[in-house]
């Protein structure tokens, strides 16, 4: 019986979390639930150990749900710590700790894929005003979006460039770098794909509802099953996954007017709304794939 954690910034578990609680317990094994917050790292002479309070944490494998959104550097440097030294010891951690971390940041993301050949907007990323603004005169329609962040939180749509000089300066004041993307066009959807071990496991429409252009279910957008995957869909999903080092992520793909352009990629994907409407629920999968790594 192997002893297999979900860890994530919350006190309180949310709905991903405890579907993999469940799935743990229901395939036979110990799960827990840690807050990252209540893991200490403890160095005593050379022993380095991770504790629950007095008690030392030994897992076999742990999922990685948040390291936690509003948080500063040094929160963010000692939990870093604890992930690494977590992995160090053995434990098999879904995502990988790396592939979780280029994930989060936007900027990672479109470098790795587009190192990759894999189509992504065209994205300028500085704290460089004047040039930012000569950017986004360029490309006549574009998107402002903090550099980490999901659920379409903090984004802007744009087409003058000097409501976004203004914009753009106050970000900098704040000491937040521009990340400028190219506006794709899409037909008032776009595709969520659900990778899991090399697998479209399940994949849906996201509609933007109307009047809007974000498609995020966070910000109004709705599911609906998207039950034919063509290849070319599928083999980009999974290629996006791989590049960034995941074992399993969401990846959000729009229809553009030159083909398929891959927008991000989430190394912790909220699954409730494709869930439901596919009817697939990736909880059981994702602790199949958890255990065959820990036997391995």
């Amino acid at each position: 019986m192997y002893t297999i954690a979900v860890i994530a910034d919350s006190q309180i578990p949310d709905r991903p979390c405890r579907d993999l609680l469940q799935a743990i317990k229901k395939s036979g094994h110990n799960a827990k639930y840690i807050p990252i917050s209540r893991i200490s790292v403890v160095v005593d002479g050379e022993n380095v150990e991770l504790r629950l309070r007095e008690v030392k944490l030994q897992v076999d494998g742990a999922f990685l749900r948040s390291i936690g959104f509003l948080i500063d550097l040094e929160q963010f440097i000692r939990r870093l710590t604890v992930l690494r030294l977590l992995e160090e010891s053995g434990a098999i951690v879904l995502n990988p700790l790396e592939g979780f971390l280029k994930s989060r940041s936007k900027l990672e993301t479109v470098v790795e894929l587009a190192r990759r050949g894999i189509p992504v907007p065209r994205t300028v990323c500085t704290e460089d005003l004047y040039y930012a603004y000569v950017c986004c005169k360029e490309m006549s329609e574009f998107v402002l979006k903090p550099i980490q962040g999901s659920r379409g939180f903090g984004a802007v749509k744009l087409s003058d460039p000097d409501i976004a000089f203004q914009v753009m300066k106050t970000l900098l004041s704040y000491k937040k770098p521009l990340y400028v993307q190219k506006f794709v066009p899409k037909p008032g959807r776009d595709i969520r794909a659900l990778v899991i071990d090399g697998e479209v496991f399940a994949c849906m429409y996201r509609i933007a509802p109307e009047g809007s252009w974000k498609t995020n279910i966070a910000q109004g957008g709705r599911g609906t099953v998207c039950e034919k995957v063509e290849p070319e869909l599928r083999e980009l999903a999974i290629k996006a996954t791989e590049a960034l080092g995941l074992v399993y992520a969401g990846v959000d793909i729009g229809e553009g007017p030159s083909g398929y352009v891959v927008f991000e990629v989430n190394g912790s994907p909220d699954w409730r709304e494709l869930a439901q409407v596919t009817s697939k629920n990736p909880a059981e999968r994702l602790v199949e794939v958890i255990i065959s790594r820990i036997k391995r």
